[in-house]
């Protein structure tokens, strides 16, 4: 494939996608529990512990671990380009009320178009394959990120913000030091969001060609006399991959709230 899209295609695919997936999917299944598990901890703390145990688990019980990381690769990727536009819009719409104005009815049209009808020019321009998986995943989640993002930005103190001019800082002084910092709640809110809605698209995107979990749900729905039972494996694999995700994200959330009250002396 030659072009921009191409280029794009390629730098995703060999720059983040196949590395991640090498990682993730081909490493010692035990190896990548236990790299997860940590992962967790860091992120969530002690509060995402049980639940992350019990999810990752339950994916290594369903003997779906290859086909669930193949899953979570994808989504890692997806959830990455979603913050990224959601934090070069969002930002873009928290601080101009005009921009606002003519993005946000883009959004809401875009949240409200059924996922089959963009897949088309998807597939138009990146053929077959997880990348298109990817960016439908994109489409679809991004519309959410950007309006958390941007509320999260609009609604800080004002005070803080005239603070900052005051003493000089330019604007991108502004965002990276005073208003990205201060939005960090709406950000993992925004994280949380877009991965869960990049996961809803597990299904829609094996039609595609990306395989893994969707690929075995569609699977036993159509030939449900020999594979019903591994479609509903995978199906149960994607819960509690939900499952593991927003609980993980919420403890985030929640320390990261705790930590942003004032210490009593």
């Amino acid at each position: 494939m030659d072009g921009p899209a191409g280029a794009f295609k390629d730098l995703i695919s060999y720059g983040l996608l196949n590395p991640l997936q090498s990682l993730l999917a081909e490493s010692p299944w035990w190896l990548s529990l236990f790299g997860l598990l940590a992962l967790s901890l860091v992120i969530g703390g002690r509060r995402a512990a049980v639940p992350t145990v019990l999810c990752l688990v339950g994916l290594a019980g369903l003997q779906l671990w290859h086909d669930s990381m193949l899953t979570l690769t994808m989504t890692l990727v997806a959830t990455v380009l979603v913050m990224l536009l959601g934090v070069l819009v969002g930002v873009w719409m928290g601080r101009s009320p005009k921009a606002d104005l003519f993005i946000r009815p883009i959004l809401d049209a875009a949240q409200t178009i059924p996922a089959f009808v963009y897949l088309l020019p998807i597939l138009a321009l990146f053929g077959i394959g997880r990348f298109t998986a990817i960016v439908a995943g994109l489409i679809y989640a991004a519309p959410a990120a950007i309006k958390i993002v941007a509320d999260g930005i609009r609604n800080l103190p004002g005070g803080t913000i005239e603070a900052g001019r005051s003493v000089g800082t330019t604007k991108w002084q502004e965002i990276f030091g005073i208003q990205l910092p201060m939005a960090k709640g709406s950000m993992l809110l925004a994280t949380n969001q877009g991965l869960l809605y990049v996961l809803a698209m597990v299904v829609i995107g094996a039609m595609v060609g990306a395989q893994a979990l969707g690929y075995d749900v569609i699977l036993g729905v159509s030939k449900m006399t020999e594979f019903w039972g591994k479609g509903i494996a995978a199906g149960l694999s994607i819960a509690l991959m939900g499952i593991w995700i927003d609980r993980v994200m919420r403890a985030a959330a929640a320390r990261e709230g705790s930590s942003d009250q004032p210490q009593k002396a």
